[in-house]
């Protein structure tokens, strides 16, 4: 099975939250939330949803005041993402190993919710980076959000048989595969292009695939590494 029908599948069935939640993320409304404290300005003018399933944060982004686009490789996803955004959010489908379907350094915000942890190879999160930092604005900032590597659900999934660290397991339902990092491993990985400022470390109850587990994730705002300024955690 192909990655794109895995996500097809995976969006048919509902069982990961970003399949059948209708919320945005809290990642996003604490980067919002904080936006103002690391830019001094009210909200991002613009930003990119990689990534963006269902539609529900790019709408969100939307209803904020955001000029928003979102990227997904699903077309489950992206039909249910259009039914949501009625005209008004573009979506754009792509495959993230081709590179991001944008022109320039166009967006004051890049939202990864749960993607980067998808990407299983250290040359394609690099290239992933590069991609990333090219449409993001000099000004811009870089909202990353995954699970953490003790996370309830993920920690217990088998390791993906020839994967090297960080560690990397494969979901037994939806049989996609995600890394888990540790904060450390997330930082060296990450600073060849970016300095960190704000990171939020959160564990609560939450659903996978029909099952209650203590959810470990984080969610980390990055800036441009050129960029000067003291990173806050």
């Amino acid at each position: 099975m192909s990655g794109r029908e895995a996500w097809d599948r995976e969006y048919r069935r509902r069982g990961i939250p970003s399949s059948f939640l209708d919320e945005p993320s809290g990642a996003l409304v604490w980067a919002l939330h904080n936006w103002p404290r690391l830019t001094g300005e009210p909200r991002p003018a613009s930003a990119l949803d990689v990534g963006c399933g269902g539609g529900r944060n790019a709408c969100f982004l939307a209803a904020s005041g955001v000029a928003a686009v979102g990227v997904d490789y699903s077309e489950v996803a992206l039909g249910r993402a259009q039914d949501r955004a009625r005209g008004r959010v573009p979506v754009i489908q792509a495959d993230l190993s081709e590179g991001l379907p944008v022109r320039g350094a166009r967006f004051q915000l890049v939202c990864d919710l749960f993607v980067y942890k998808h990407l299983v190879g250290a040359a394609t999160r690099a290239g992933y980076r590069k991609e990333i930092a090219r449409v993001l604005r000099p000004d811009g900032r870089l909202l990353l959000s995954l699970a953490e590597a003790g996370d309830g659900y993920y920690a217990a999934c088998p390791d993906l048989e020839g994967a090297s660290a960080p560690r990397t397991v494969t979901d037994p339902v939806a049989g996609i595969a995600s890394v888990l990092f540790s904060f450390e491993e997330l930082l060296h990985e990450m600073s060849d292009l970016f300095a960190l400022e704000m990171s939020w470390h959160k564990e609560k109850p939450g659903l996978m695939h029909g099952g209650e587990y203590v959810r470990r994730t984080m969610a980390t705002i990055w800036r441009p590494a050129t960029d000067s300024g003291t990173g806050i955690h």
